[in-house]
Parts: C-alpha cells; sequence; structure tokens
C-alpha cells in the first residue's frame, strides 16, 4: 500500500502543478523544455508507482459496493469518455462544459467508487475525483472562461463517435488492464 499512496501523492502532486503560480517559476528556472522535462518524468514516476502499488495492494473491503453501481458505471463511463475525448478534439461542447477533462474525470470516479467497494479502489478513484474538483476551482479563480470559438457539427459527431469506440475497446479490454472483466 505504501509504493500505492506514494505513487498517487506524487502523480497528483505533479499534475497540480500547472495550476498555480509554481508552474512560471519553475519555467523561468528551468525553461519550457526543462520544466516539460521534469513534469513528464516525475508524472510517469508517480504513475508507475501507483500502478504497481496498487496491483501489489490485497483486497481490503471498506464498505459494500451499490447494487446499482456496476449498472451505473456502465451506463456513466461513455459520457465520461466522450467527455474525455472531448478536451483533446476541437468540438461545441466546449462551450457548456468547460472543463471536459475533468468532467470526464470526475465521473470516471465517481461512477467506480460506487461499483467498488475495497481502500485501494476508493483511494484511487476519490483521488481522481477530488484532484479534478480541486483543479476546477484553482482554473477558474485563476482566469475567466473565453468560450471557444464554434467549429463543425462534424467535430461533436466526431469526438462522439471516438468516444462510444474508445468505450467499446475499453469495457471490451477492461479485464486485461484492470483485472476485473466486464463480461
Amino acid at each position: 500500500m505504501t509504493l500505492f499512496v506514494l505513487g498517487t501523492i506524487i502523480f497528483f502532486g505533479v499534475h497540480f502543478l500547472p495550476s498555480t503560480p509554481l508552474k512560471s517559476v519553475m519555467i523561468d528556472r528551468l525553461g519550457e523544455m526543462g520544466f516539460k522535462g521534469l513534469f513528464s518524468l516525475c508524472a510517469a514516476l508517480g504513475l508507475g508507482l501507483l500502478i504497481y502499488g496498487f496491483s501489489l495492494t490485497t483486497f481490503q473491503p471498506l464498505f459494500d459496493p451499490f447494487v446499482w453501481g456496476r449498472s451505473a458505471a456502465i451506463l456513466i463511463m461513455p459520457v465520461a469518455i466522450i467527455l474525455i475525448c472531448a478536451a483533446q478534439m476541437p468540438n461545441n461542447l466546449k462551450n457548456f462544459v468547460r472543463h471536459p477533462m475533468l468532467a470526464g474525470l470526475i465521473l470516471w470516479g465517481l461512477s467506480h467508487m460506487v461499483a467498488n467497494g475495497d481502500l485501494a479502489s476508493t483511494i484511487l478513484f476519490s483521488s481522481f475525483v477530488l484532484f479534478s474538483i480541486i483543479n476546477i476551482l484553482l482554473v477558474n479563480a485563476r482566469n475567466a472562461y473565453v468560450a471557444p470559438a464554434p467549429v463543425s457539427k462534424f467535430w461533436d459527431l466526431g469526438v462522439v463517435v471516438i468516444g462510444l469506440l474508445l468505450y467499446v475497446v475499453l469495457f471490451q479490454f477492461h479485464g486485461l488492464f484492470s483485472g476485473i472483466p466486464l463480461k
């Protein structure tokens, strides 16, 4: 559990940097490429420790998963993945959801929290939810929202199609990368 918690702290600690004034201080000292390199190295280290540490954890029940939790996760995840895809592509959804990546991570984390009941899963998913909420608050406090320029509806369709295709792939191979098959 120690490696898992350490990885979680490193991974999310590094990901908070871009939302704080410390980022500009580090860029001044290290340069843009130096900052990106150090950021990437620390993020990869944190993610590696998080994944490896999670794989070593033993199942420790914390609460009984909600009876409807698995069904809720299966229904919510397509929306979460579409939002995550929307953060990476031009689309009009960004005119309604200011932080699609973070909103998608909140839905992903909450839907998985109600479907699992063990300590390690709760730490993992609640960390993503808490990180996303805090990051939204930090970014919103820092700058006023400027809506992106409208784009063709084909981009919106592309976001939905890619999101749904990614959902199908993740659903099919969930057991391979998480150890918990969904079929």
